[in-house]
């Protein structure tokens, strides 16, 4: 039997029994978006390990979805975004250098 699939398939139980557990707990979120702030944030560590350097709900075109910014130990910030309903990983990119307020350049 695959190692590797095995391992996935316990990570993937493992977060799923969390989300659970999760939303039992923050329920009043949980009916607002969907997915709460705390399950968002574990699918963009598994997307881009690192630490979370930001994480805001934004609605566009009237999706719902989480914006994180994600510092991984090596390398430039990444932006995700992640369907509130769904989980679903919408984008990841690198973020845009130059559009901080307190930038002198």
């Amino acid at each position: 039997m695959n190692k590797k699939a095995i391992t996935g398939g316990a990570l993937a139980g493992f977060i799923l029994a969390g989300g659970f557990i999760g939303s039992a707990s923050a329920q009043t979120a949980a009916t607002e978006t969907g997915l709460t702030e705390t399950q968002v944030i574990q699918i963009a560590l598994l997307e881009v390990p690192g630490e979370v350097q930001d994480v805001a709900p934004e609605t566009e075109d009237g999706m719902q979805f989480y914006e994180i910014e994600v510092l991984p130990s090596e390398g430039v910030e990444t932006e995700l975004e992640i369907a509130a309903e769904t989980g679903e990983v919408l984008k990841v990119g690198a973020e845009k250098q130059g559009c901080d307020k307190d930038d002198d350049a």
